[in-house]
């Protein structure tokens, strides 16, 4: 798939980095997928501690879950978190949707359609396919990506 990059960052944990096929990317085609071996795990087990961990880990100003589907294991999921774009010393707001796919022994974590804010005045503009705000964006995500890979691999939930 043209325009997508692919790199393995830790035992078990694969991400790609890329936008749908197609045309010339648009902001909501960009995505961040992590994919988790989670082998030994039981669907419901993996699918039980995401929800678990989306609850506790993200927040939103609307509902953090807007679906979830245990029969077909998808979970979206807003989140809002702070990020610093790369070279700058600034924090800021990333806001983004979660999509997660969960099946036996693995799991598909998706950030999608996001957005960054300098303030709560500010309001919430869409992060360029490329540059400076989307590596940093790409940096918050893979830290989130290993928290939860680390803890849906825990022996027992702490």
């Amino acid at each position: 798939m043209s325009g997508v990059r692919a790199f393995v960052v830790a035992a078990g944990l694969f991400a790609v980095t890329g936008r749908a096929p197609g045309q010339e990317a648009t902001s909501e085609e960009m995505y961040h997928d992590f994919i988790f071996n989670l082998s030994g795990h039981a669907r419901q087990e993996i699918y039980d501690r995401t929800m678990r961990w989306v609850a506790n880990n993200l927040r939103a100003p609307k509902a953090v879950i807007q679906s979830e589907d245990p029969e077909t294991g998808s979970i979206i999921a807003n989140g809002v978190t702070t990020m610093t774009a790369e070279g700058d010393s600034v924090p800021a707001g990333l806001a983004f949707h979660l999509s997660v796919d969960v099946r036996e022994g693995k799991e598909r974590v998706r950030f999608l359609d996001l957005q960054t804010s300098r303030g709560p005045d500010e309001g919430w503009d869409r992060i360029p396919v490329e540059g400076a705000w989307h590596r940093g964006a790409q940096k918050r995500f893979l830290l989130l990506a290993r928290n939860l890979n680390e803890y849906l691999k825990m022996k027992s939930e702490p």
